[in-house]
């Protein structure tokens, strides 16, 4: 058996998983669409994040604010001051790259302690054309912007998409508040579009100029700051222990020196992932203090606060912001697996290749596939895929291949946890055989009793996977 660390883009475009976008047309800005597996996949991905960290809480709530953005959210922010990369300049080939994917975290840390950035010399390659030829650093500024075209003064007309999604939370404090009742401590998350104009596009759904976040922002007192901190890190790290499943080496923590921190951030921990072109981060943890709610007090001439014994106070942050894509991405590398398969035929051994996601079985596209043996089966098969359709529990497929070994190995490659076979027993005895994707076992089952078991056993890992 292998779980191999290579790049499984061909193999996620051909299983339906990630295709370019616009491909028809030679593609689009590096973007990229999620195909039919894809989209379940990040759907149970989504719902999961949700369940996890919203509705199982006591001190959570949800929120869905607007993508467009003001100018004076994020000049409040500080992102029209502070948001950029790094960039440099190839003047042999005019490639651009971001400088912290040209040189070392140590390099890094000596670049950002230096206060005049233009004497920076970078004794490095283009990694492009391979000549000396590389700029000094430049500031980048990562910010989407569009016209609104609302009259002609341009100054009215301009408007962001949002670069993260919780100055949404944070402009609806109050709103919040007032809605919920909520007392501190307690959090609002949302899931949604954000965009940021990145220097490079590479490494697939890794970096991209449009992508989704799921954010939870937990506001509380400063005295309790330090200990919230340490609870919703720890959460986040044990919600991506519960889905990389395979090989927990390939997840680490990384704490950010005082350097590399955001201008809004007390501390920060990120959580990584060894994808096939390295190390790359998929989730940030950061105590951002009081900084956000401070700054749109000042700009907006609003009090954003709360009375505690007689007093307003300004509550601090705690962050938990998951890349849904990056996670997306880590997930399907994580379960990816090649496996050599040992049968029996004429009397001979034979070998071949079974490839096979190994998904959590709550983030599978499909959690089971109904299969008949035969053209002769197919309506009592339909019958019972019908049936399991109307299930609020778990995702459905149906498939039909000239061989049953053809079917279990289309459905291995997508992920699919159970394989319901309906053969000429089925018809005889009302019994389907029920095979289990990652060791292949395989059981009996009385057709009138498939939705409970099936019910029950998806039931079983949704309590497993929120059992702490």
């Amino acid at each position: 058996m292998t779980n191999k660390k290579n790049d499984i883009s061909s193999y996620l475009k051909h299983n339906g998983f990630i295709i370019p976008n616009a491909e028809i047309y030679g593609g689009f800005a590096k973007s990229w669409d999620l195909g039919p597996y894809g989209t379940e996949l990040k759907r149970n991905l989504k719902n999961l994040w949700w369940k996890f960290f919203i509705t199982s809480s006591p001190y959570n709530i949800g929120l869905d604010s607007a993508i467009l953005t003001s100018k004076n959210i994020l000049e409040a922010s500080g992102h029209l001051r502070n948001f950029h990369d790094w960039l440099v300049e190839c003047s042999n080939c005019q490639k651009r790259h971001r400088l912290d994917n040209l040189i070392s975290a140590e390099e890094l840390l000596k670049f950002f302690a230096i206060k005049d950035k233009k004497n920076f010399n970078l004794e490095i390659k283009c990694p492009s054309c391979q000549q000396k030829n590389l700029s000094s650093p430049r500031q980048f500024n990562l910010l989407l912007s569009t016209d609104l075209q609302i009259n002609q003064e341009k100054e009215e007309n301009l408007a962001y998409l949002r670069p993260e999604t919780c100055q949404g939370i944070f402009v609806n404090f109050n709103n919040i508040q007032t809605a919920s009742h909520k007392k501190l401590p307690f959090g609002a998350g949302q899931i949604g579009k954000s965009f940021r104009n990145e220097i490079t596009l590479q490494r697939g759904i890794f970096r991209t100029r449009e992508f989704e976040q799921m954010e939870l922002e937990f506001f509380c007192q400063e005295a309790e700051s330090e200990k919230w901190w340490n609870y919703w890190t720890e959460q986040a790290w044990n919600f991506l222990n519960k889905i990389i499943v395979n090989d927990k080496k390939r997840i680490k923590k990384i704490s950010l020196e005082k350097e590399e921190l955001p201008h809004y951030s007390k501390k920060t921990l990120d959580l990584y992932f060894d994808y096939h072109f390295g190390w790359g981060e998929l989730c940030s943890n950061s105590h951002r203090g009081n900084f956000d709610l401070t700054q749109h007090n000042k700009y907006s001439q609003q009090k954003l606060v709360v009375k505690i014994n007689d007093e307003f106070i300004v509550p601090n942050v705690i962050e938990v912001s998951f890349g849904v894509e990056r996670l997306l991405l880590s997930i399907l590398e994580d379960a990816y697996q090649e496996e050599i398969i040992k049968t029996l035929q004429s009397n001979a051994k034979k070998e071949s290749i079974r490839s096979v996601l190994k998904i959590h079985p709550l983030l599978t596209p499909y959690f089971v596939a109904v299969i008949p043996l035969s053209k002769e089966l197919k309506d009592l098969a339909q019958q019972i895929y019908l049936d399991l359709l109307k299930s609020l529990s778990f995702n459905v497929a149906w498939e039909e291949s000239s061989s049953i070994g053809k079917s279990y190995r289309r459905q291995d490659s997508i992920g699919t946890y159970y394989c319901l076979t309906v053969d000429f027993q089925s018809i005889q005895e009302q019994i389907v055989t029920c095979r289990q994707r990652n060791d292949m076992t395989q059981i009996k089952l009385n057709i009138n009793s498939l939705k409970n078991y099936l019910t029950e056993q998806y039931e079983k890992h949704w309590r497993e996977f929120m059992n702490e």
